[in-house]
């Protein structure tokens, strides 16, 4: 049924659960999945302080540190994948996380695309709604959100 599956990942604990659940659809379906990471410069700078090991963010990071903290999420998500018997492909873009899911998902003719319900978050999502909100609202496949 689902043959192409994006899952977006943050590392947040549901972007986790939202990886396991892909490849238990991705098993039953004998789908591919392509997990996306997209990290944008105006929102990560907790998300890279975290990773780093930082206590306190200063500045806006670096797109060196956005794709090193980016790869680590990554990485954490293909051997969460691996554990769940599935291999994956990754893909990393800096910017707008929802544009560029979004974009992985055309590129790929993907039949859905999983979130996770809560992700690290950002005052801007409680301007601009949660990322797998914008997701669903814009997606042309089905999605699913996982809590």
């Amino acid at each position: 049924m689902f043959k192409t599956i994006i899952v977006a990942v943050d590392g947040s604990d549901c972007a986790k659960k939202a990886v396991t659940a892909a490849c238990e659809l991705a098993k039953q379906s004998e789908g591919q999945i392509i997990v996306v990471h997209a990290p944008q410069a105006e929102t990560s700078a907790f998300a890279v302080g975290a990773v780093a090991g930082y206590h306190e963010v200063l500045s806006a990071p670096t797109h060196d540190e956005l794709t090193e903290a980016g790869t680590k999420i990554l990485d954490e998500a293909t051997a969460i994948a691996k554990e769940a018997g599935c291999d994956v492909q990754t893909d990393l873009h800096i910017g707008d996380p929802v544009r560029q899911v979004l974009q992985v998902a055309k590129d790929n003719n993907a039949d859905l695309i999983v979130t996770g319900r809560r992700g690290l978050g950002s005052v801007a999502g409680l301007f601009l709604g949660s990322t797998s909100q914008r997701i669903q609202h814009h997606a042309t496949c089905a999605c699913l959100t996982v809590v």
